[in-house]
């Protein structure tokens, strides 16, 4: 009987032009800048927020 594999990778995250638009807007709401060191928490934001939707759906 075959056994099956985990799921070790999750799908690359590529977002289309009209979720950029929100990000965007979420970015603004969220009062950062272009600031570098803002951008960078942002980004650590944005990376734990995509991590647990796909903990969510993925279930990992």
């Amino acid at each position: 009987m075959k056994s099956a594999r985990r799921r070790t990778t999750y799908p690359a995250v590529s977002f289309p032009p009209a979720l950029d638009a929100l990000v965007d807007a979420e970015v603004q709401e969220k009062g950062y800048s272009n600031h570098p060191e803002a951008m960078q928490s942002f980004s650590k934001y944005l990376k734990r927020a995509i991590a647990f939707e796909q903990k969510q759906r993925y279930g990992r």
